[in-house]
């Protein structure tokens, strides 16, 4: 016996597939619309990374801390690795190219604020 449960869930499932594939092709109608504007008006993507303060810094992070043992490095963002955890970050500290000593918290060492290092 055929149900009318069973006609509705088999529509529904028809109807699934049917919303998948046309979601499919409405993204990429989108996503080509998108790359024509942006050759357009000669865009790339990180300028449309735009949050409150303004666009991201996209450059690499310098080094800050180095493992003596194994050469390994860290930025001092995200999770402190294993080689330093639980450890004085002072004695890992790699001399910036600029002369400038920072403490474990990146702040330089130098009395006069002026001679800081702009971020």
């Amino acid at each position: 016996m055929n149900s009318k449960v069973s006609v509705l869930k088999q529509q529904l499932v028809r109807l699934d597939e049917r919303i998948s594939v046309a979601w499919q092709q409405e993204q990429k109608a989108a996503i080509e619309h998108i790359r024509q504007v942006m050759n357009f008006f000669n865009l790339v993507p990180n300028q449309l990374r735009v949050d409150r303060r303004g666009r991201y810094n996209t450059r690499p992070l310098q080094m800050k801390y180095q493992d003596p043992v194994t050469g390994a490095t860290w930025t001092g963002r995200g999770r402190a690795p294993s080689w330093i955890r639980n450890k004085s970050y002072n004695d890992f500290l790699v001399p910036q190219p600029n002369g400038v000593e920072t403490d474990a918290r990146g702040r330089s060492n130098r009395s006069n604020a002026s001679d800081e290092i702009l971020r």
